[in-house]
Order: structure tokens, then C-alpha cells, then sequence
């Protein structure tokens, strides 16, 4: 509860002086109640709950959320109309600046001497992971359409099919920028290889220099799942734990991860992902269909119970993949 303050007129006073004794109902019908002024937590709660609930109604824009430590504010949503990836954030932009928030983060920093920072937070829809993907300072050095276009082209990026974009940052100039190709995707035939030319194309035809932007690709999969192209569920008793290593010991360095397909429940089948060539490309690992036997052989006996069956290993490769099947 705040604390206020009483403030008595003139006129208690000079009944004093006069010599009227004041009973306790009227000392206080002289008297009005003053509110402390508002705290900086609660004009930045106040301004920043409206300027959410205003980002919420602008069309392109979704999961609008907010993240203040101390004198830092970033502003988060996510794009689910690509379409309008530009003009939504040019309309949040503005906003931000008509919200009054800047003005209140900035002047408490000033107060102790301390510089405010201020961000805008990008997520990709439907990611997997919790968190914006892409960080935009708003910053004098960079104005409101710097960021939407940047925007823009992030989103465009992201509608690549098989790939989810990672931890990214944009300059003036061009992009910092992470990218994997997931299990799906490796499925479906997709590769870094493919990938990075579409993003350089889109840097292009928005207008940035490719030379200027830095961007990495990966590969991944979880370690185990039951299900393609629908929820994963929770793969009970799977007990898989450095069940890879007679494979990996056969793949040669260039190994990357495994991941368990279990079908039913007593099949498994595994995927073996290569690590990636400074292209992109993925490696191919040393395995023939003896040492794949040989591994087989030494997984089924010593790291799963005798009702498991490692049926098909499969192989992600540049060009597709590679399977060894139980029966060779």
C-alpha cells in the first residue's frame, strides 16, 4: 500500500491562533490526503503493461512478451503473417516511441548514472526452443527501418522449409547468424549445402552484401523419438546410453551424433548424423557393412536387453542416405 501524506490549509491555523479548540473531526476536515508520487517500478509497470497490450493488437505480430533487468528492455514478439514481417514492426516501432517507455528506463539510468539499453527480441514461429532468435538494438545508430527490413529479411529466411534459425544479430551492414537442419528436414533430403545459397539469396535481394554476413549451419537431432512428423512422445526404458559407441568407434572422426528411431517397442533403429564440412557438406564417416555388422553385433550384445532389436542404421549423407539393414 503507498504511504500518503496529510496536508492541512491555512485555515487549522489560524483557528489555533484564535483559540478554538479543534475536535478530531475537524482537525481532519482541513486536512487532504496527498499520494506519494508514482515509483520508477510503477510508471514502467503502467507504460510497459499498455504498450503490450497495444502490440498485441497489431496484425503480423504474436506472443508479444517484455524482458526488463534493471535499466535493459527488450521488447519480444514473433512474426506469424510474413507478409506483413516490415510494415508490423515499423508499427511497433512507432508504438515503442508513442509509449513513453524509453523515456522512463532512460531517465531513472540518467538519474544513476548508468546508460539504458533498449532491444527488440525476434522469435521464429513454432520454434522448439523458448526465446528470441534475433536481437536488434534500438539505437540511434540504427533507425526504424533498418530494423524492419532486417526483420523482414529474418523472417524471410526463416520460411526455408527443414531449417529453424538460431541465435542471430544484425548490423547495419548484414547478419550474424546460426541455422540447423533437423531430423525432418535431413529426412526429407534437406541440406546445408542447399540452404545456404537460399539465404544468400534473400540477403541480396534485400539489399544486403552476402561478404558482409556470417552464417553457420548445423545439424541435429534429438536422441531419441518415436514418431516422424507428428509430437514427439517420452520414449520410455530406452536405456541407449553410450550404446553408440561401437558405431562411432566404426565411423571414423568424422562422427557427429545418433539419434534412436523406436518404432514399437522393442525395435530401434538409428541414425547416425556426420559432422559438417566448412561448406556445409556433411562427411562421410568410414563405415562398410562388415564393421557395421561387427557393431551391430557388439551393441545388441552388450548394451541392449535381449528383447531389443537393432534393426535398420541409417546414414545421413551429402547425397541421401545410407542404410544397412539387419539382414545386410
Amino acid at each position: 500500500m503507498r504511504n500518503s501524506k496529510k496536508t492541512c490549509g491555512g485555515a487549522r491555523a489560524a483557528l489555533i491562533a484564535a483559540g478554538i479548540v479543534l475536535t478530531g473531526t475537524l482537525v481532519l476536515s482541513g486536512c487532504t490526503n496527498e499520494p506519494d508520487p508514482p515509483t520508477y517500478r510503477d510508471e514502467l509497470q503502467s507504460s510497459a503493461t499498455t504498450l503490450r497490450e497495444q502490440l498485441e493488437q497489431v496484425d503480423g505480430l504474436a506472443d508479444v512478451s517484455q524482458t526488463i533487468s534493471s535499466y535493459e528492455l527488450t521488447i519480444e514478439f514473433a512474426i506469424d503473417d510474413p507478409a506483413r514481417a516490415e510494415a508490423a514492426t515499423l508499427e511497433a516501432l512507432e508504438l515503442i516511441d508513442a509509449s513513453g517507455v524509453r523515456e522512463v528506463v532512460s531517465n531513472e539510468a540518467a538519474a544513476n548514472d548508468i546508460e539504458a539499453a533498449f532491444a527488440l527480441g525476434i522469435a521464429q514461429v513454432g520454434s522448439n526452443e523458448a526465446g528470441p532468435r534475433l536481437r536488434l538494438p534500438i539505437s540511434s545508430e540504427m533507425d526504424a527501418s533498418t530494423i524492419a527490413r532486417g526483420v523482414a529479411t529474418w523472417t524471410d529466411m526463416g520460411e526455408i522449409d527443414g531449417i529453424e534459425l538460431g541465435s542471430s544479430s544484425l548490423a547495419s551492414t548484414g547478419f550474424t547468424m546460426r541455422y540447423t537442419v533437423g531430423y525432418e528436414g535431413l529426412l526429407a533430403g534437406v541440406r546445408p549445402t542447399a540452404v545456404t545459397p537460399q539465404l544468400i539469396q534473400i540477403l541480396t535481394a534485400n539489399g544486403y552484401d552476402p561478404a558482409a554476413s556470417t552464417i553457420t549451419p548445423s545439424i541435429s537431432a534429438p536422441e531419441a523419438v518415436n514418431s516422424v512428423g507428428g509430437e514427439e512422445k517420452y520414449v520410455q526404458g530406452t536405456r541407449l546410453a553410450r550404446a553408440d559407441m561401437p558405431m562411432k568407434a566404426a565411423a571414423g572422426p568424422d562422427w557427429g551424433s545418433v539419434l534412436y528411431f523406436i518404432p514399437s517397442t522393442d525395435v530401434v533403429d538409428m541414425y547416425l548424423l556426420p559432422a559438417l564440412a566448412p561448406d556445409g557438406a556433411l562427411l562421410p564417416l568410414d563405415l562398410t557393412a562388415d564393421s557395421v555388422v561387427s557393431a551391430r553385433a557388439q551393441i545388441q550384445a552388450d548394451h541392449f536387453r535381449d528383447a531389443w532389436s537393432l534393426r535398420d542404421v541409417t546414414v545421413f549423407t551429402e547425397q541421401g542416405t545410407d542404410v544397412f539393414g539387419a539382414n545386410g
